[in-house]
């Protein structure tokens, strides 16, 4: 099954700016997503857990897509962070960014009230029949409390043509390698977490999604390169 995006590279889990009114703060947001991209990123990914998303009405999470699309201006692909407990609003928010201009929506399991494998599937598929809008899982149980098994991530990914990626922000390696023998070359495989980033890229991760990526970008792209581009092991642990 073809997928018409497949991310990769070196993405930051954007932060969302606010100003001392506790009011998103529009130049330092336009400022972040100059400083990412000079660095030499691959895509960018507002609201998401580092952006907070949890914390902020549907209207600011709006607003953040598009000051995010508005500045990126094509330069890059947007990931827009469009997950929700609420099956309903996850589809109404993914919409949004969709008809905004985003590239692709990142949305997590539903959380608070712990889903089943079923309805985990469901979930996604729901919200992916209801756009054409590429879509990458997210799984990041340690705050969810919701685990998307690999089968579930096996069956999404070949049974709906707009599933295309996984973050998965987990820390579990055992996890990661079963996603990358079961997936790999079929959607992207992106790690989320920072402590296990360089041996998934490694192993066979086609990207990594991260906060650090807001603070140290041009870091993290000289070791996507060295492992990715060079297989340059040494150069990517200096």
């Amino acid at each position: 099954m073809e997928k018409k995006f497949l991310p990769k590279g070196v993405i930051p889990a954007l932060v969302t700016p606010f100003n001392a009114k506790m009011e998103i703060d529009e130049e330092a947001l336009r400022s972040l997503v100059d400083y990412v991209i000079e660095a030499g990123v691959s895509a960018v990914s507002p609201c998401g857990t580092t952006g907070e998303f949890v914390n902020m009405t549907p209207e600011e999470r709006k607003k953040v897509y598009d000051i995010v699309i508005d500045q990126v201006n094509g330069r890059v692909p947007v990931i827009a962070g469009t997950g929700d407990a609420s099956t309903q609003m996850a589809i109404e928010l993914t919409k949004y960014a969709e008809d905004a201009g985003a590239d692709a929506a990142l949305i997590v399991t539903p959380f608070y009230l712990h889903a089943m494998d079923k309805e985990v599937y469901e979930h996604y598929e729901r919200i992916a029949s209801s756009v054409d809008l590429p879509i990458v899982l997210y799984n990041i149980p340690q705050v969810t409390g919701v685990w998307i098994p690999w089968w579930v991530v096996e069956g999404l990914a070949k049974n709906i043509s707009n599933v295309v990626g996984i973050k998965d922000s987990s820390g579990n390696m055992p996890y990661f390698m079963t996603l990358i023998e079961k997936l790999h070359g079929v959607i992207s495989l992106i790690c989320g977490h920072d402590e296990i980033a360089s041996a998934a890229l490694a192993a066979g991760a086609d990207g990594v999604l991260l906060a650090s990526a807001n603070i140290v970008p041009d870091v993290l792209v000289e070791i996507y390169r060295a492992i990715k581009e060079r297989h340059d092991l040494d150069r990517a642990r200096e």
